[in-house]
């Protein structure tokens, strides 16, 4: 039985023109406004931005001072809130925010009435991001909407399969999937994304940035934000432009296979069922990790004094 969800997802420009900050972040918040009514005249049930979608830069300022977060709820979450309620759909806005006193990495997610849903804190926040006063996240949840049970990964966080994984057992249906990658290893960056579908079964959601028709070169702003089935196929790609990609995600046709067992199954049931947690427990002792931070630590004090 088809249980279709129509997914839109916003790749937004790259570089935000602009004299000042402040001219850039009002700028911005024009551009997520007419992405939001755009896809709201498309009738979306769901909608993705990239990473960091409230700040002009995306992630490449140096300068510190830069790194404004937006408190959840304030104005910025009000002005996405009433375009959820407005054209009655979900909505997953990643930002730099303060929710609860705690300044991080988030997702906020809206549904159809403005509400504020829940709200997902990037756990694998970079030591670049963490200087910067962003406090990693500690849980892996998965949130139901009207549409579809959503599971996050912001940017570093598909680096682990376990987060999809994780996921997955927890009952998520689509993985969401904002980041701000670049282009130079662009299929090592695919191959992760198409992975971590395989791995789980999921049709996986991708948001990134983009760049006016001729101006994308390696090494900037992947783009390409679009959808992955669950067996890892590309299915929908935005490119490197700017603009609004919208597909239909059947919930209803999962991906059958015989797997591990002799007859066929649905592909993230069968993975479930043939797990052995017993020997996977080397992946949460935490000596192993503690092994490769002093090995990374001595690493920088070497450099650091020549």
């Amino acid at each position: 039985m088809a249980r279709i969800v129509r997914v839109s997802i916003a790749q937004l420009d790259a570089v935000v023109p602009g004299a000042t900050f402040d001219e850039k972040q009002r700028r911005n918040r024009r551009m997520i406004a007419h992405a939001l009514e755009e896809a709201g005249k498309r009738k979306s049930d769901l909608v993705l931005f990239g990473e960091y979608a409230n700040l002009h830069h995306r992630a490449w300022s140096n300068k510190k001072n830069e790194y404004v977060p937006d408190p959840i709820p304030g104005s910025f979450t009000r002005m996405v809130s009433r375009h959820a309620r407005s054209f009655r759909m979900n909505v997953a806005m990643p930002m730099l925010g303060v929710w609860n006193g705690v300044r991080s990495n988030y997702v906020v997610l809206f549904d159809r009435t403005g509400t504020i849903a829940g709200c997902y804190q990037k756990t694998h926040p970079t030591e670049g991001e963490q200087e910067k006063g962003m406090v990693p996240g500690n849980a892996l949840p998965v949130f139901p909407l009207d549409c579809c049970t959503v599971g996050i990964m912001t940017c570093m966080d598909i680096e682990y399969p376990e987060v999809a994984q994780v996921l997955m057992l927890h009952g998520a249906e689509i993985l969401l999937f904002p980041h701000v990658q670049t282009g130079w290893s662009e299929a090592d960056w695919e191959v992760r994304y198409r992975a971590r579908a395989i791995d789980t079964g999921l049709c996986l959601v991708s948001a990134c940035y983009g760049y006016p028709e001729g101006e994308w070169q390696p090494g900037r702003m992947i783009g390409r934000s679009g959808v992955v089935g669950r067996d890892g196929l590309i299915v929908a790609d935005m490119g490197r432009g700017i603009g609004i990609l919208t597909h239909d995600i059947d919930l209803g046709k999962t991906r059958v296979t015989q797997f591990f067992f002799e007859t066929k199954n649905d592909r993230s049931t069968a993975v479930q069922a043939s797990r052995r947690p017993e020997l996977y427990g080397d992946l949460t002792a935490d000596e192993f990790r503690t092994r490769a931070l002093k090995k990374i630590r001595k690493n920088k004090n070497r450099m650091r004094h020549g």
